[in-house]
């Protein structure tokens, strides 16, 4: 069996990058490939030391975690130490994550993606972009250049690192039209567009036979801990919720303000969103997880998701499930919506983004 490494952001605290990266192991191994995850340092040089110290856990990130615990309490601090342990666990269950990217061997091929893997807010981590990986056949699949814009890896003066990695790839596909135009800028050719490995894989099975949570009546809430607290926006969810005789309930994240934080793993969090009476998020995967549950659901964009959130939303015609105000929430959930004609398009960007994968795949091993 060949085997495939993934770089990705495996060592995150966030329910949406594993399932992604779940998703493309399991449409991997249905293909007859043994994938994981590989493990890799991540660069923080462009965030500063002060906030670098809070992703280099020692003694210098001891005051950065009495702050958080100060300034989130007790409480959240307690449920992000639980969700840690949880996801560590699912991660150890699953088989996902394999060795350190120097110590694997030579590899059949290696996958960059999906996910923000070419994003630089962080700072410029040479394997995102394909430099000195186990292999000559270097892809990438959906990968996403997040918030950066082609501006942005000027002002970093990395047009050069970025574009070498990109050209040395044996075949580039990206998740969304900001990260096609910044790679055809970059290197003259542009880019198939193609779907999440959440939408790719779809989870048709695990939804199907998820168990029915403890917990009925709700309207989810999915955002993550520092978004979605300012009384402006507790008091607009919060009111809409009484005024449906809804509670309110976070999977994943913790909202002091909610009736219910429930910690659960990746593939549990996929049933709340199906038996959840409606859905308000601000996420990319949140939007995610709502289409492929069919849920109801309302996205409140951010500057920091706008272009790949309002992109995802157009690709399968909900566009109008956008609020860019915390007013327009009640009427904006109120509108139909056409999951008939949703998970049409959804199989038809699932068949398209298959033929990609499997092009891809075809460089793997020579």
């Amino acid at each position: 069996m060949k085997k495939i490494g993934i770089i990705t952001h495996y060592d995150v605290h966030n329910h949406g990058a594993l399932l992604q990266l779940t998703a493309l192991i399991k449409t991997l191994a249905s293909k007859g490939y043994e994938a994981r995850a590989l493990q890799f340092d991540k660069n923080y040089d462009f965030l500063g030391h002060e906030m670098k110290a809070k992703y280099d856990v020692s003694a210098k990130s001891v005051g950065i975690y009495m702050k958080y615990l100060k300034e989130k309490g007790a409480g959240c601090t307690i449920y992000n130490y639980r969700k840690r342990r949880t996801l560590n666990d699912y991660k150890r269950r699953m088989n996902i994550i394999g060795d350190y990217y120097t110590e694997c061997g030579e590899l059949d091929g290696v996958i960059v993606g999906s996910d923000e893997v070419f994003a630089l807010h962080t700072g410029p981590t040479p394997v995102f972009f394909g430099h000195c990986l186990p292999t000559d056949a270097v892809m990438a699949y959906a990968g996403s250049f997040g918030p950066t814009t082609y501006d942005d890896i000027c002002r970093l003066h990395s047009e050069a690192f970025v574009k070498s990695g990109l050209e040395g790839m044996k075949y580039v596909t990206v998740r969304d039209r900001n990260s096609a135009d910044v790679v055809e800028r970059l290197t003259g050719e542009r880019p198939p567009v193609v779907v999440d490995p959440v939408l790719l894989y779809g989870y048709k099975d695990e939804i199907a036979s998820g168990h029915n949570p403890d917990v009925n009546d709700c309207l989810l809430v999915y955002s993550y801990d520092n978004r979605m607290n300012s009384p402006e926006e507790v008091k607009a969810i919060t009111d809409y919720a009484r005024s449906k005789g809804l509670k309110t309930l976070s999977p994943g994240f913790y909202h002091k303000w909610c009736d219910y934080n429930i910690d659960v793993d990746p593939i549990e969090l996929l049933s709340y969103f199906k038996n959840a009476r409606e859905v308000v998020t601000d996420t990319f995967h949140g939007s995610v997880m709502s289409l492929i549950t069919g849920a109801r659901f309302v996205a409140k964009t951010r500057e920091s998701n706008h272009l790949k959130l309002v992109n995802l939303l157009k690709e399968y015609g909900v566009a109008d499930r956008i609020i860019t105000r915390w007013e327009d929430l009640a009427s904006t959930m109120a509108k139909p919506m056409d999951y008939e004609k949703i998970n049409k398009e959804i199989e038809r960007r699932r068949s398209e983004s298959m033929a990609h994968l499997d092009k891809m795949l075809e460089f793997a091993g020579k």
